[in-house]
């Protein structure tokens, strides 16, 4: 069985590599729609400062010049490099503007290029964990006798924006009462597509320039999420319903009064060619960072930053050959492969909380029976396509058997794989072949058949366009064939996937009525990624019956219950057992005979690369739409 497979993996690579060899590649799923929001919202709809913030509607990119520029030259500077320089990050995705939920915007590349200019009261490590940014030590949570929940925030002393004024409690009181502004119509004016968290703010007081206190209605489990962003209340009107549409104008193109909006970050706003570069330039007041992650708690060495788009996967690695980029921080491409076995440069991507997985449409008559999803989980080889797909790009930092949870990633403390010990994900065409039979199946000719539901053959479909993600489907196709199981292909061009199978508003409402209304036969397996953060409570939305953005058509009151008992829980300890729990209803059939909504397959990091010759010391860049190659850019230095 596995020579055969071998044989497949051989041939589909050699496809591929000619495919690549062509040139002139505009991956459409380069774009940051790959990877949708594990919220369960619609893949349009983030929220900028909240824990559900994601980034990411899915999109097919944007087209520009494939033109680089060098660095400027650094001046001598201190030990491990130099100081000065421009260092250039080729990316493939210009934003529409950084009004990050903006409804044209919502992409990552929008969220990491702010990452660099503003900061919040949380910030994310490389451990996809939460550590206190702005604050100067984590929050005081008092719970109240009514079943409120209180707390206490303290900020660092000696915080200030980049035009030199204090950063305060007032700002973050600002940011709350901006976002919550509504007009006459009793409409919400700041675009903000969650408001979750803060929609159950009772009170919210200043009480020192330093501290202010939040009371919640009830303990909201996901508020290290909130105020991932503060923003400047000296520079916009007063009344918040002005500020908030005031914001909606300014933060598009970065300008208010005349004047770039001024930072908290290391990096400040400088110019925009569009369709060509963005250039940051160093936040000479910049308080100095936190973070675990950097070494460097000062002003950034580099003195300024220049993002050059790049649509072009080729073009993206010859700019990185040439000299003319330092960085690549971008989805995985097979090309990189190229970069990876280049000593001239560092792979230095690290896990995140995006996630590859296969999903099942309840609702197909297959599907709907759990040992059909269990035989599927029992054939699907994880290993395999770790070994074909990602080892060859990130190495040893994933797991090698694949991933087995939906709720924690395998880089945070609380990961337990729910699906290995099952025998999920193993490529046991045997194990899934016994599970059909006993569900009835028969067969016929090498592929299933059930007395009363015809032919085991089902669909899975994804982002077509992306060869990482087509391989993906490919060597899992094969695997499934030895098990009886049929798998026709079915994609759809770029981030049209998603609103034309399983976002389609027909597709939802079947998944959302249990079958009995909209169209239940536009998909039966979906492959894409979600999306997740350092708060695991903001997957549940994706699979909840009483949520409306469902696309599976899972249905089931006892997750519904374990999932607020989660959120509910204030003891941290408890709270992560308490989601390792619920993810078992997700990915096994352990606590629910109807459960095993997903497989996941692996987590799926950005590619990051650098060249080591050009730079002395590069940053940590923590993976995630909150994280990115600048949160932490004090840490670039150039060789000199």
């Amino acid at each position: 069985m596995r020579t055969h497979r071998a044989n497949a993996l051989a041939v589909i690579f050699a496809a591929t590599l000619v495919a690549a060899s062509c040139g002139g590649d505009e991956d459409p799923d380069s774009a940051d729609g790959s990877d949708v929001t594990a919220t369960g919202s619609d893949p349009a709809a983030t929220s900028a400062g909240s824990a559900t913030a994601t980034g990411g509607t899915p999109t097919d990119g944007t087209t520009g010049s494939t033109a680089t520029t060098g660095s400027t030259a650094p001046t001598e500077g201190t030990a491990g490099g130099v100081e000065g320089g421009t260092l250039v990050w080729a990316h493939e995705q210009e934003p529409p503007d950084l009004h990050l939920n903006d409804p044209e915007n919502n992409l990552s590349i929008t969220s990491w290029i702010r990452g660099g200019m503003w900061e919040g009261l949380y910030g994310i490590t490389s451990e996809t964990a939460w550590f206190p940014e702005l604050l100067a030590e984590e929050v005081e949570i008092t719970e109240n006798d009514d079943g409120s929940v209180t707390g206490v925030f303290t900020l660092r002393d000696g915080l200030t924006w980049s035009d030199g004024d204090d950063l305060t409690a007032d700002d973050v009181k600002y940011t709350f009462d901006m976002f919550m502004a509504q007009d006459d119509a009793g409409e919400y004016v700041y675009l903000l597509g969650d408001r979750s968290g803060y929609d159950t703010i009772t009170d919210f007081t200043v009480d020192t320039p330093t501290q202010f206190t939040i009371v919640w209605s009830a303990f909201y489990a996901g508020y290290q999420g909130l105020f991932t962003e503060v923003h400047p209340s000296h520079v916009f009107p007063a009344d918040p319903v002005e500020a908030a549409a005031a914001e909606n104008e300014a933060l598009r193109e970065w300008q208010v009064g005349g004047d770039v909006v001024p930072s908290s970050g290391p990096l400040v706003f400088e110019s925009w060619e569009r369709g060509a570069t963005m250039v940051l330039v160093r936040n000479e007041d910049y308080h100095g960072s936190t973070s675990p992650d950097v070494t460097n708690t000062g002003v950034a060495a580099v003195e300024r930053v220049q993002i050059t788009f790049v649509p072009d996967t080729d073009a993206q690695i010859n700019a990185l050959k040439a000299g003319e980029a330092q960085v690549i921080w971008t989805q995985p491409q097979t090309q990189f492969e190229e970069l990876v076995n280049d000593d001239q440069f560092a792979i230095a991507s690290l896990p995140g909380p995006s996630y590859e997985h296969w999903g099942f449409n309840f609702n197909n008559v297959h599907l709907a029976k759990p040992a059909v999803r269990e035989a599927i989980a029992l054939a699907m080889d994880k290993a395999e396509v770790m070994t074909g797909l990602y080892t060859p790009l990130f190495g040893d930092i994933l797991p090698a058997e694949g991933l087995g949870n939906a709720y924690w990633m395998s880089n945070q403390d609380d990961y337990i794989d729910h699906q290995a010990p099952l025998g999920y994900g193993a490529g046991d065409a045997d194990a899934a072949r016994a599970r059909l039979e006993e569900a009835g199946y028969v067969d016929s000719g090498g592929v299933y058949e059930h007395p009363q539901d015809g032919r085991l053959t089902l669909r899975v479909g994804t982002t077509g366009g992306n060869a990482l993600r087509e391989l993906q489907q490919q060597l899992l196709q094969a695997g499934l064939a030895e098990a009886g199981i049929e798998i026709v292909i079915d994609n759809v061009e770029g981030a049209a996937y998603f609103s034309e199978h399983p976002f389609n508003e027909e597709s939802l409402a079947c998944a959302a009525s249990g079958g009995t209304e909209g169209n239940c036969g536009i998909w039966d397996i979906t492959q894409f990624a979600w999306v997740g953060g350092p708060w695991p409570g903001s997957s549940a939305a994706s699979f909840r019956s009483d949520s409306p953005n469902n696309p599976y058509g899972y249905q089931s009151e006892e997750f519904d219950a374990k999932t607020d008992e989660c959120d509910a829980t204030v003891d941290e300890a408890a709270r992560a057992q308490c989601y390792n729990e619920a993810d078992e209803y997700i990915t096994t059939l352990e606590v629910d005979p109807n459960g095993l909504v997903i497989v996941p397959i692996t987590q799926k990091p950005q590619f990051y690369a650098y060249n080591r010759e050009a730079l002395g010391a590069a940053a940590v860049s923590p993976d995630g739409n909150i994280g990115g190659p600048l949160v932490n850019v004090v840490d670039y230095r150039f060789a000199g």
